[in-house]
């Protein structure tokens, strides 16, 4: 009990609960109040908890799938069989890995089972009365050889494997296992995992000799194919240099008809330097390409004329002492890859040289990690993709990537002797080595061997390119297309349809929720506000469909009077602004929260599309010879004083706006102290007048100049236009996330509390400045919330930039060009990708990629939102 003051009496215990008024409490909180409370506790607790769980998942999942990108390539030997042969000089599987066949210098090929050295059938490639091939070929991908005879003879062969499907009921192969192999009346019959019977015989189908020079004994040889045509080269040991082509005709009976023509090429052999070591025919069929052994490299080529010349000559090894130990051509025919006896590995491929586009140049793209105190004997190159295989002179294999310079792997095949034969199964999952008279099989899992942080996020030189680049190039049209995964140019897209869609659409959000929150009235501000949270309905597919097939092509057919509208209409806003200032004060007063001011805005609209419209066309006629998409695809400098004046306009509105500030008001403020209203609004009119027409006539001055120095304007944000590009793409994602942002920053602004406004109103602060001094900076935070939503929203849209743009992943900050985005690469892509290849998780990457930026975002946005926060609560 306590005593009340005054009375003496004392106070029932119920009194220690009284209320700030002093009154005691007539009810306690009920359970069911308290239950609801605790329950909802409860339940937003286990919703926050959830979200941060849900999202750690997401996170791990996406690291998980994403890991084993970095993980290394793993080389195991499996096995060794000792073959009777002479030196091994070429080796080939099939592509279950049931038959294997060995060619070898004595001219004999044999076919044997993969894992047992069984020998199912021996062929010759000696000819009746020349014997043994003096030259021979294989190509990349081990499915046609070339060789050349003593008498001068070219024989072409076909390299194949025949498949055929057994009885299961067959006599004696009812107890072959699953994956076992058995020699049955020369074939290779394996059980397959499914129970069936596939047998496997090696097809070898070799042409009647050419003689391209006959008599003359064939010293080196090559040959590739183009269309079903033969194209090959030779070099006799007399210094003869030939391509000939074989033009095949298929009857309507099925009959082929082979008609070779060949052209003499201009053959210099430098001094002293004897015979080349090797010749190479590209995969086009078009440059031929002997190399010596001390590096010297001769390139011949097909002119116009449809005569041969010598067209390149140069060092393809960097010591001089150091000479060619194994060479081969990588799948395509297109690089070169040469080893040398100092242990170094460089690729080579040819390029438009850069002074001279018409013609081309050999260069390299780098070196693979250098051996030292030994190099490598053999080299092959995988019949599927960029991998690489050498076998060393103390008995090494090494596999590499083409495209990454990098070492995957290595194994010790545990013999003395130089490697002198590889081989990579199509699958890439074996490789066979030949040392001496042993064959050596091991297992490859290559793992993901395109994927590196250099290649996903630096600059690659890739085969063709004239220099190193970033570029997304996932698939291809040939199976010698090389994968290009550089993500730069997705993060690039995303960034660039991020930063033009929060140009076009932050500002209006914003400027807009300042209006309707601080100078519409409350009736008004409901409606607007109802509608502009209408448009947030808008699916992102239906807004990315207008874009696509209304709107670009519109913005295509008009595009100087879009462009025209873009500076009309701000301009109108600012003219219409000073239009009603003239107007007698007693009229507007009324006015100023009700409908009138708010129809003038909207019927300044229509007439700023009109004036856009039609200066746009008219400005174009004058400045950019009537076609401003000619102007920006041409290479002449015609026009370039106008577009410097189009890109440099709102930089000169920026300066004689700070001119006019800084300058002009100060000079005039104490002069019109007393000046009635009305000349006031006459003197703003005729300053707004002057200083547009000072900033339009400062921007073609700035343009002249630039000009005249021969600056073009062309090749950085304006470029060649393109029908899906950015700008459209801005507009419409713009209008995306206007809704969002405007409707989450009028509800920051509008609870703002209201004696803040009242008291600067007080203070003798006009409405303007109260919104940009006091209501602004304490709603700070949560307009920075609100840009930060819209900007998540940009980063994170799909079907707008997948639909509105061309979906090009290039690097170009023009905004009449397109882009593809992190989103839209995913959304395209990866229903096509194979699971667990090296695409689908570099996919997955692209989505860690693009939730690491938006946790970057978010998490730097709200430390900023904290300190915003914190001022305005200063405040």
């Amino acid at each position: 009990m306590t005593t009340d003051e005054g009375t003496g009496r004392e106070a029932p215990a119920t009194a220690r609960q009284a209320a700030f008024t002093g009154k005691p409490r007539r009810r306690g909180t009920t359970f069911q109040v308290r239950a609801a409370e605790i329950a909802a506790r409860s339940l937003i607790t286990a919703g926050g908890l959830g979200t941060i769980l849900a999202v750690t998942l997401i996170f791990v999942f996406l690291l998980m799938v994403v890991a084993p990108l970095f993980t290394s390539a793993t080389l195991e030997t499996r096995g060794t069989n000792s073959v009777e042969s002479s030196v091994i000089t070429a080796i080939g599987v099939d592509r279950y890995e049931a038959l294997k066949w060995i060619a070898s210098a004595d001219g004999r090929v044999l076919s044997m089972t993969a894992d047992r050295v069984e020998v199912i059938d021996e062929l010759s490639t000696a000819r009746d009365g020349v014997g043994v091939p003096t030259a021979q070929t294989f190509s990349p991908t081990l499915d046609h050889a070339v060789l050349g005879y003593e008498d001068g003879g070219v024989v072409l062969v076909d390299i194949s494997f025949e498949e055929d499907y057994l009885d299961g009921a067959t006599e004696g192969l009812g107890d072959l296992a699953e994956g076992e192999t058995r020699v049955v009346d020369g074939w290779a019959v394996q059980r397959t995992p499914v129970g069936q019977l596939r047998a496997t015989r090696l097809a070898w189908e070799a042409t009647e000799p050419d003689f391209p020079f006959e008599g003359s004994a064939v010293h080196l040889v090559d040959s590739t194919d183009v269309a079903g045509s033969p194209i090959y080269a030779t070099l006799t040991a007399d210094g003869q240099l030939a391509l000939t082509k074989i033009r095949v005709r298929t009857s309507m009976f099925g009959g082929e008809t082979r008609t070779p023509s060949s052209i003499e090429l201009p053959y210099e052999q430098p001094d002293g330097a004897g015979l080349p070591l090797a010749l190479f025919l590209n995969g086009r069929g078009s440059d031929v390409m002997l190399l010596w052994a001390d590096g010297t490299y001769h390139r011949y080529r097909e002119n116009d004329e449809g005569e041969g010349a010598l067209v390149e000559t140069r060092d393809l090894v960097a010591d001089p002492n150091a000479r060619i130990s194994a060479w081969t051509q990588m799948l395509g025919k297109e690089s070169l890859v040469l080893a040398d006896d100092t242990g170094g590995v460089t690729t080579w491929f040819l390029v438009r040289d850069a002074d001279d586009p018409s013609k081309l140049v050999t260069v390299t793209s780098g070196s693979m990690p250098k051996l030292t105190g030994r190099h490598v004997t053999a080299l092959t190159p995988s019949p599927s993709s960029r991998l690489l295989v050498g076998g060393t002179n103390d008995g090494k294999v090494e596999v590499y990537h083409a495209t990454t310079h990098r070492l995957m792997g290595e194994s010790d095949l545990g013999l003395d002797a130089a490697v002198t034969a590889v081989e990579l199964s199509a699958e890439e999952t074996s490789i066979r080595a030949a040392a001496g008279s042993s064959l050596v099989t091991l297992t490859l899992d290559p793992k993901y061997p395109e994927a590196s942080v250099g290649t996903l996020f630096g600059k690659v030189w890739y085969e063709g390119y004239p220099e190193p680049e970033h570029v997304w190039q996932s698939t291809g049209g040939t199976d010698e297309f090389e994968p290009k995964l550089g993500m730069v140019p997705l993060v690039y897209g995303t960034l660039k349809a991020t930063t033009y869609s929060m140009i076009f659409g932050a500002p209006l959000a914003i400027l807009a929720a300042i209006f309707t929150s601080e100078f519409l009235s409350r009736r008004l501000r409901s409606r607007v506000k109802t509608v502009m949270e209408l448009m947030a309905s808008l699916p992102s597919v239906v807004l990315g469909f207008l874009g696509g097939l209304v709107i670009a092509p519109f913005v295509q057919d008009q595009l100087a009077g879009v462009i025209g509208v873009l500076f009309a209409l701000p301009l109108a806003f600012l003219f219409g602004a000073h239009l009603w200032q003239l107007i007698p004060r007693r009229l507007t007063l009324p006015w100023n929260n009700g409908w009138q001011r708010f129809a003038m805005i909207v019927l300044a609209i229509p007439i700023a599309v009109a004036i856009g419209a039609i200066a746009g066309p008219v400005f174009e006629g004058l400045f950019f010879g009537g076609s401003a998409q000619s102007w920006l695809a041409a290479e002449s400098g015609e026009g370039a004083a106008g577009g410097w004046a189009l890109v440099t306009l709102p930089l000169c509105i920026l300066a004689v706006l700070l001119f006019i500030t800084r300058v002009v008001d100060p000079l005039l403020r104490d002069r019109l102290v007393t000046t009635e209203h009305k000349h006031l609004a006459r003197i703003q009119l005729a300053k707004f007048i002057v200083g547009g027409l000072a900033a339009l006539g400062l921007a073609f001055v700035v343009g002249f100049g630039l000009s005249a120095v021969g600056a073009d304007p062309r090749g950085g944000v304006i470029d060649t236009y393109v029908q899906r590009n950015a700008l459209v793409v801005g507009f419409v994602m713009g209008f995306a996330i206007i809704p969002i942002i405007y409707t989450l920053a009028e509800d920051a602004l509008s609870s703002v509390p209201e004696h803040l406004r009242h008291a600067s109103l007080g203070a003798g602060a006009t409405p303007w400045q109260t919104a940009m001094r006091v209501i602004v900076p304490t709603a700070m935070s949560g307009l920075f919330s609100a840009v930060m939503i819209g900007l998540g929203r940009a980063v994170g849209e799909t079907m707008i930039v997948l639909m509105a743009t061309g979906n090009t992943p290039i690097m170009e900050m023009n905004i009449f060009n397109g882009f593809r985005t992190l989103s839209a690469n995913i959304a395209v892509e990866l229903p096509e990708a194979v699971k667990e290849s090296t695409h689908y998780r570099v996919l997955f990457l692209a989505a860690l990629t693009l939730f690491a930026m938006t946790f970057v975002l978010n998490t730097a946005a709200e430390i900023v939102r904290q300190r915003f926060r914190k001022r305005a609560y200063q405040l």
